[in-house]
Formats: structure tokens, sequence, C-alpha cells
């Protein structure tokens, strides 16, 4: 074992016997803190590990005129008064439903009042939670009643049933050819009680915490959590959907209502996720863990009477309130929370299901624990404290928010990259020509990576030879910087603490990495499952041999070997760079509700201008150093250039949502802005302003069209 790894395991000994002097110094309030929290958390995992299935009888019916419906259960020992409920209907259609009792259902009775109107039944089944999961109990068309018969004159594939005029006790009795387990598992008393003593334990938990951390601009944060919960439960989750690819993303997450591992590609479940999209795609074909935690959390949101919709867009808010609770537990300096204002986009992001709310905010909070300069994590890899509970918490958190990260969204990655450089910049004190040196690696990589032999071509040999050279000095100065530092004893321990917390953080990454490629070992290999699968679930007109053979004006699919070239992506009818700032500053819907060509004018010089007041004021009062600002800068620039190749190579996609990372990378330019009191005044201004300008994007487009 090196030096580092044996150093931090010895003060980990050291840790876990002074825990007991650890907690004998805390305060009652942090106690009963950490007592709730430890609580909440068991309850949560009890409730994502338990059986439990809640079901529900539903009867589709129309009639003429209003009326009742008394339905028996047989489950097992014959019909009774006790095991039966009485429904109301109404004139026109009608959907009843019915909780069935706990146990094995052998048979089902349908009992209408006597003298009740003809009944059409259209549909009899069991429902599952949330009302995806349908299962027909029987065919109306095949039932025969009692008192009661299929009217003769009606339609045919109409089930008409009329009521005898001396009817008594009419029945129309459903016998199940296989009996069907209902509500199994926990008892539902047990599993309501679960339930709410998850949530009291962490409500509490929250309080404790927010009661002793007054801050104006977590206010506004919370404010703009309002709003996302506006958007997300009013806005229609029937006929057509008005948020981008919200479909598919719940088809994704409904693959994971029955398994925990990654698919295989070819799975016959996946068939309903390939056919949500007209491309025949899956988000699933990626690492992206963002449907497993939506399924599994959706059966605790469903308690509150959400449908499986509703269920994955309170997933994204619950992500964005945690997110924020994060934010106060590690004691986030008040700059952390600007960026967050700064575009309504963002907003937009967790008002819906989709797989760019998780890694934001996993991208979020391990930005600001790798870089508070006097944070845990800081002084861990600087060697400059103990290895106390606060550094452990701060470390667990950040290798599991970074890990997870390498788990989501591709165009999240130069996010992860992003954390990993600035974190070493900080914490080796990196000078601003070996900031530079590494982002124009990075920005080679990401060309080379994106576009590589299509770049070479469409740059020109002396162009090629200028970038060339570029990536070869920067290689060649990473490699001295690099050989002197690990000639420092100081600087080699922080390297290897560096190496160590990143290792970890693989480390959440891997048995997701392995279990897919378990997978998908031997033929014909993924990425050719994935083709197979496109070829033959998508929608005619989008099949990939089709998509190839249309033109560029027809389909922005691979643009590069249609013979585009790059600088074509910017001119007018696609104009890339357009479509994308618009959508990165407030477009809703399927890019269809936008502002005002002036609103997007004006919004755009405010937020540069405050960058680059931020910028200014930080390397002014030395509260920010030049090579963190030349990460974020380079890194953001990666980013769009990652987003700008993958339109160009795969599929035209002008959307802000692709770039939002660089919400994330603006963190540190905003970060220290509060700890003077002019810098207090003057950034809760600009946080002010940010707001409005965002807030009435929201509330004056995205609102009044979505709600």
């Amino acid at each position: 074992m090196n030096q580092p790894a044996s150093s931090a395991a010895r003060e980990a000994r050291e840790l876990l016997k002074g825990l007991p002097v650890w907690y004998a110094g805390l305060s009652v309030h942090r106690r009963l803190q950490g007592l709730t929290l430890l609580v909440a958390g068991l309850l949560l995992l009890i409730l994502l590990v338990v059986p439990y299935n809640r079901q529900v009888l539903v009867i589709d019916l129309e009639s003429a005129q209003p009326g009742r419906l008394q339905v028996y259960f047989d489950m097992g020992q014959g019909l009774s008064e006790a095991l039966s409920t009485v429904k109301r209907y109404q004139t026109g259609p009608t959907e009843l439903r019915y909780e069935l009792p706990r146990g094995t259902l052998h048979g089902v009775r349908i009992d209408p009042d006597p003298g009740a109107a003809p009944i059409v039944f259209t549909h009899i089944g069991a429902v599952g939670f949330g009302g995806r999961e349908r299962q027909t109990l029987a065919d109306p068309l095949q039932l025969d009643g009692v008192q009661m018969a299929r009217d003769s004159s009606a339609d045919p594939e109409q089930a008409r049933f009329l009521i005898a005029a001396d009817a008594t006790d009419p029945q129309l009795a459903i016998p199940l050819a296989v009996p069907m387990q209902s509500n199994s598992g926990v008892a539902p008393a047990t599993w309501n009680l679960l339930w709410w003593a998850f949530w009291l334990s962490l409500l509490v938990a929250i309080s404790l915490q927010f009661l002793r951390r007054p801050m104006p601009l977590l206010a506004l944060a919370l404010i703009v959590l309002g709003l996302c919960t506006a958007l997300s439960m009013f806005s229609p989750t029937s006929g057509r959907s008005v948020h981008p690819d919200e479909l598919l993303h719940d088809a994704d997450a409904g693959y994971f209502q029955h398994h925990w591992a990654p698919p295989r590609m070819d799975a016959p479940d996946l068939a309903t996720s390939f056919t949500s999209s007209p491309y025949g795609v899956t988000y699933l074909s990626e690492w992206n863990v963002v449907y497993l935690f939506a399924a599994k959390t959706s059966r605790i949101f469903g308690e509150l009477g959400l449908d499986v919709m509703l269920s994955y867009r309170a997933f994204n808010l619950a992500l964005f309130a945690l997110m924020l609770v994060g934010l106060v537990v590690i004691r986030a300096p008040r700059g952390s929370y600007i960026p967050l204002l700064i575009t309504p986009q963002l907003w937009y992001v967790f008002s819906y299901f989709n797989g760019d709310a998780l890694p934001f905010a996993l991208g979020m909070l391990a930005t600001v624990i790798a870089l508070m300069p006097e944070g845990p994590l800081q002084r861990f890899l600087q060697r400059r404290g103990p290895f106390d509970a606060a550094t452990l918490g701060h470390l667990l958190v950040f290798c599991t928010c970074l890990g997870l990260l390498l788990l989501s969204k591709k165009n999240y990655w130069p996010v992860a990259a992003f954390i990993a450089l600035s974190m070493s910049v900080v914490a080796l004190r990196l000078r601003a020509l070996l900031a530079s040196s590494l982002v124009v690696l990075l920005l080679a990589g990401v060309a080379a990576n994106g576009a590589g032999a299509g770049l070479a071509a469409a740059a020109g040999s002396s162009l090629l030879t200028v970038v060339g050279i570029m990536a070869g000095l920067s290689l060649l100065y990473c490699v001295y910087a690099a050989w002197v530092l690990l000639r420092e004893s100081h600087s080699r321990a922080a390297i290897g603490r560096i190496c160590l917390t990143l290792a970890l953080s693989a480390a959440v990454a891997v048995p997701w990495i392995a279990a897919d490629a378990y997978k998908h070992r031997g033929g014909p290999g993924k990425t050719a499952l994935i083709e197979q699968q496109r070829e033959r679930f998508a929608e005619p007109a989008f099949k990939p041999s089709v998509t190839r053979t249309l033109s560029a004006e027809v389909s922005g699919f691979k643009l590069q070997e249609k013979g585009v070239q790059i600088g074509q992506l910017l001119d007018a009818p696609k104009e890339w760079h357009v479509g994308t700032f618009r959508s990165f500053f407030g477009v809703y819907g399927y890019m269809e509700y936008f502002d005002t060509e002036d609103a997007y004018r004006f919004v755009g010089w405010c937020v540069l201008g405050v960058l680059v007041l931020a910028l200014g004021w930080g390397l002014g009062t030395r509260t920010l150093s030049p090579a963190p600002a030349i990460t974020s800068v380079g890194c953001g620039l990666a980013l769009v250039l990652a987003s700008f190749l993958h339109s160009w190579t795969y599929d035209f996609q002008p959307q802000g949502r692709y770039v939002m990372g660089l919400v994330v990378m603006m963190v540190p330019l905003f970060m220290r802005t509060g700890e003077s009191q002019w810098g207090r005044v003057l950034f809760t201004a600009v946080a002010l302003l940010l707001f409005v300008l965002s807030a009435a994007s929201f509330t004056h487009i995205a609102l009044p069209h979505l709600v």
C-alpha cells in the first residue's frame, strides 16, 4: 500500500477510536438531527426494498343514467358482504376503481342496482401502481349475467347489458381461470406507517438545519422550487406531451419497475422503450442510473396519490430540494446559490422527468464540496487538518456524486472532468500556465474524440499543424510540471490523496459498468445490438438505413457523412448557436414557446455582464485566482465544443439542456463573492436581478403555455 493510502487508513482508525468523544461533544441539536437523518435513511432503504404491490379493480363503463355498482370479491372463502364495495357512477363514461382485498383473488361479481339503465362495459381489469401495469380480468363480450343480459340489437363489438324488468338481484360473475395475487407484500397499514415515518424524520432533520441558516439566496432558490412544482404538478400528463422526450424517459424508467441491473439491449422488456421514440432509441443504451432511482422512488410518491408520470416528476423536484438541502448541510458559501438563478431553462429541467436533472444536482454538490477553500475535502487533500467526521462525510458524498455523475448522460462527462481538474488546481495551487496547458489538452481530446478525422479534414494542414504544436507543447509542459510536483513531498502527498479520491469515485461507477459489460459479453456486441434494435423499432422514416440516405435538408442525422461542412451549422437556416443560446435562456415545450428576440438579447448581455463582474471582483479581491478561472472557462468551452460536434457527427440538436453543465462551471466565479460586506450587498443585488429576469420568462412563457 502506498504512503498516502496507508496514512489515510491510519487516520481513519484514529477517527473510529475518537467517535465516542466526538459524539459526547455534540450538542443536543446535532444529536437529534443525526438521529433523524439515520432513521430517515433506514426507512427509505426499507421502502425501496420491501415487497409491496397495491392493486385496484378498474371497471370502465358507460350509462345514460347514474347508478351504483356493488362488487363482491371471492378470496377463496366465497362471496360475502364484508368483502364488497359499493361505488356510484355518473351519466356518460365513468371509470370506477375498487381496492382489491389482500390475498389470492379467485373471482369477482358485479351487481348493478335493480332497475338500472342499460350499462356498456368497456374494460374490466386490475391495475397496479400508477395505472400503467394493466391486467385484463375478463372480456365483457364473453360474460353472461343473471337477471341481466347482453343487448342483441346493439353493436356486436359493444358489451351493452340490459337489466331485466323484474330483476331483484342482477349479477355479472367473473371467475378467474388463474387465481391472482392481490396487494402482496407488507400490509398497507405497515406501508403507510413506514412512508409517513420517513417523511416526518426527513422534514425534522431538514428543519433543524434550516433554522440556523437564514439565507436570502436560499429563499430565492426555494421560490424557484415552488415555481418548478407548480409547472410540474399542474401541466397535462395525457394527450399531446408538452415536455421534451418525457414519454421516452418514462418508458425507460418503467423498465426498472421490475429490474435492478442495466439491461441487455435485445431484452424483450425493452420493446416499450424502443417504440416510445420514433427514432427507435432508448436512453438505457448509456450508463444512466437516473431511471433506476426514479423507478424505485416512484412507489413512495405514488402514496401521495400521484400517477406514474407525476411520480417521476416529483422525483426531479425531490432532486432539486435535496440539492438545496445538501448545499445547506455542507455549509456552502452564499455565492454558490447564484448560478441556480442564472437561467429559467434550468428550472424547466427540474419541472419534468428527464435525464439531465440528476447529473446537474450531482455536479453542483460535487463542485461546491471540492472547491470550498476551507472545506473539509480541500483540507484533507492538502493535509491541513485531522481526518475527522466532517472530512469523512464530505469525502463520501463527493465520491458518491462524482461516481454517479460518470453513470449519467454523456453531455455531463465534461462536467466530471471539470470537477476533477478544478479540485486538483485548487489543492495543488497550480499556476495559470499549467491550468491553460491542461485545458488545451482537454479541448484537443474532446475534438479528437468528437470528430477527429472530420475536423482534421476541415481544418487543413496549416491549422492542424498549429493545433498539433500547441497540444504537443502543452503536453510537454504538463509532464515537466508533474515531474516538479512529484519531487516535492507535500505536493506528492496531495497528488496521492487526489488519486485516492478519484479512485474511490470511480469505484462507485464500476459495479454498474461491469454489470453492463457482463450483459453484453460475446457477440454481436452492445453497439451492434443498439443499431439492430433501432432498425427494428424505429418508424419507417427514421430507421438508420433510411435517415442516412435522406438529404441534409430533410434529416439532421449524420450531417458530417452527408458532406455538410462544420461551418454550415452556424449559417442559416440551421444556426446552431442561435438555437442553443435561446434554449439555454428559456425555450419551453418542444422548442415551440419562445420569448422575444429583444428579451434574449437583454438577458444574454446581463448574464455576460454579471459573469465579467464576478470574474473581475474575484481577481481584484484575490478571492479567485487565475488558474481556477481559466479552468472554468476552458472546461465550459470543451462542453460547448462536445455538444457542437455531436450535432455535426450524429444528430443536429441545438438545445440548451445539452450545455446546462455550464451553470455548474460558473460556481467558482461566484463562490467567494459573499466574503466581504460590500460583496454580499453587491452580489445579493446581482442575484435578485438574475432571479427577476428568469422568473419573468418562467412565469410569462412557461407557466401560461404548459399549465
